[in-house]
């Protein structure tokens, strides 16, 4: 319990926006997993891509162990990754919001998860970016 309380004793908010951001990758990451298996009936469905699930985790992981860690430039890695993750998905759920504009079903996806993940990817995005620029570590 000491070393618990030790280690959370000199953070400032940087840190702690950091650390909510990574946790918070590793859990969209696992949900946008187990959303798209579980619409999937013999086949993925059309927006989801193994690369934005590999980039959101690893992007919540190069964050957690940079905070973790205390080393100063790693978790700027992390905002970068899920950068791609995020472009990724936009890319690929363009296509399910071209069919809710125009109203016709034409290229297919769930739109909802399509436009979900775009807002959850894009809050995690933001909140480990705003991290970046604020100190981690409180001045002794």
């Amino acid at each position: 319990m000491k070393l618990f309380k030790g280690f959370f004793k000199d953070r400032s908010l940087g840190f702690y926006i950091a650390l909510v951001s990574a946790c918070l990758a590793v859990v969209v990451g696992a949900v946008y997993l187990v959303c798209y298996l579980s619409i999937a009936t013999e086949k993925m469905d059309r927006v989801f891509s193994i690369i934005t699930l590999l980039f959101v985790l690893f992007g919540g992981i190069v964050v957690l162990v940079g905070e973790l860690l205390r080393i100063e430039y790693i978790s700027m890695a992390g905002p970068i990754f899920i950068s791609v993750a995020l472009a990724k998905h936009s890319v690929e759920a363009a296509y399910p919001i071209a069919d809710m504009g125009t109203g016709v079903a034409f290229f297919g996806g769930n739109q909802t998860f399509a436009v979900l993940f775009i807002i959850l990817i894009g809050v995690v995005f933001l909140a480990a970016l705003v991290s970046v620029f604020l100190k981690h570590n409180k001045q002794s």
